[in-house]
């Protein structure tokens, strides 16, 4: 094994959650299209988010700290954490958001409840204008949202063709 510094005998262990209970949000910045949005990627804002780190965190502790892992690694894993207070300081330390940004774009019958397509990917309010992507999936898929995007793109173009 080599790391990103060439040197031999090291690894990494990062937990990530893949569906956090955080929210992100996308925002217009101003009426004028040519405006780039607010975007506001999740933080670690759902103290259950925290929990599922930690917790991925011991478990990445405890699987450095076994003799066959210590064999192979020249580095010295992390001590355990003092407290779970110190465990939630290096979780915050070292948190980052993984841009898979879908559910931007409300899916639902109609906009009072806050829908902004139908769920064939049709704008509310404005023919012929269809929002095909990831910004329709109602929730964050359990990995990369790319090939799901794919299906869901190619599905909606035929059934709209139709």
């Amino acid at each position: 094994m080599t790391d990103p510094e060439g040197e031999d005998g090291a690894f990494s262990l990062d937990p990530i959650l893949l569906k956090p209970k955080s929210r992100g949000s996308v925002r217009l910045r101003s009426a004028d299209p040519a405006d780039p949005p607010r975007i506001a990627l999740p933080g670690l804002t759902e103290s259950a988010d925290v929990e599922r780190l930690a917790e991925g965190y011991r478990h990445g502790l405890a699987l450095a700290n076994r003799p066959e892992i210590r064999r192979l690694a020249k580095a010295t894993p992390p001590s355990d954490p003092a407290d779970a207070a110190e465990l939630r300081r290096r979780i915050a330390e070292n948190a980052y958001s993984i841009p898979h940004v879908v559910g931007t774009c409300a899916m639902g019958s109609t906009p009072g409840s806050g829908a902004v397509v139908d769920a064939l990917g049709r704008v509310h309010g404005v023919d012929g204008l269809s929002v095909i992507d990831a910004s329709i999936m109602p929730d964050a898929p359990s990995g990369f949202p790319h090939l799901i995007t794919i299906m869901l793109a190619e599905h909606l173009a035929t059934t709209l063709s139709v």
